[in-house]
């Protein structure tokens, strides 16, 4: 009998573990497969994914910019979306502006936009969406022009996970002004379900300026399905003694 009730109580725990592996395995995996974050963190590039319907996501950080040793500093950078469905995505952009040399704080932003996804990948076929976003008049006396921003991005997703993606654009801060002219080339590596990275090379012309070569490289990290942190660093290639630029902060899907 005690024989017997031993072989039982050895039954019950060889169970039990297998319970908490199974559970385990399944948690891993779901966490790998279903947690989309769509963020447009770090980086210069807009990705094409986009997050899920009915939910919102806040990405929120730093940017530290020198250009020519003048610095351009965002203490806060933030964009907020909302999935209304699953080909549109409204966003919303806004922050906090320091210029460095003139020692005076600003607003940035805010600004309204909408991510449309055009096509999904299909074989050489890549993941294809358009942002527009509208900048109103800003809060001051000096500039009374409205803006308006264009970006297509693309993306190729690999069977190990590894992502190649390009982006092309124009930025009117000032809508009756010339656009500022921009394109990117990434490519990101997956280490695992949580630990991702990325190097990427940027172009863009403003006006009365030369052409600028920006080159980064940046980690995110998935803490949990919800809260992903990320670090990005960038330099001028051609140009690289003060310019160039670092920035971190943080995704967070609800």
């Amino acid at each position: 009998m005690i024989i017997r009730i031993l072989s039982i109580l050895r039954s019950y725990e060889i169970m039990k573990a297998r319970c908490l592996f199974l559970f385990l395995f399944l948690s891993s995996v779901v966490f790998a497969q279903t947690a989309n974050f769509a963020s447009d963190r770090p980086g210069l590039s807009n990705v094409p994914d986009l997050i899920e319907k009915k939910s919102w996501q806040i990405a929120t950080g730093f940017d530290i910019s020198k250009y020519n040793h003048s610095g351009n500093y965002q203490p806060s950078e933030n964009t907020l979306k909302y999935g209304i469905s699953k080909r549109f995505e409204a966003r919303l952009d806004f922050g906090m502006q320091y210029n460095h040399s003139a020692k005076i704080y600003g607003a940035s932003g805010p600004s309204f936009g909408m991510k449309a996804l055009l096509f999904n990948q299909h074989k050489a076929f890549p993941k294809t969406a358009l942002i527009i976003e509208y900048y109103p008049p800003p809060f001051s006396t000096t500039q009374q022009f409205s803006g308006l921003a264009t970006e297509f991005c693309f993306s190729h997703t690999f069977k190990n996970g590894n992502n190649l993606y390009y982006n092309g654009g124009a930025n009117w801060q000032d809508i009756y002004q010339t656009a500022i002219l921009n394109s990117l080339i990434g490519f990101s590596c997956v280490a695992n379900a949580k630990l991702n990275s990325f190097i990427e090379f940027y172009l863009y012309k403003a006006p009365l300026m030369q052409i600028n070569y920006v080159s980064d490289i940046g980690i995110t990290y998935q803490l949990n399905k919800q809260l992903q942190i990320d670090f990005s660093a960038g330099l001028n290639v051609v140009q690289p003694q003060g310019n160039y630029y670092y920035s971190g902060g943080f995704t967070y899907n609800f």
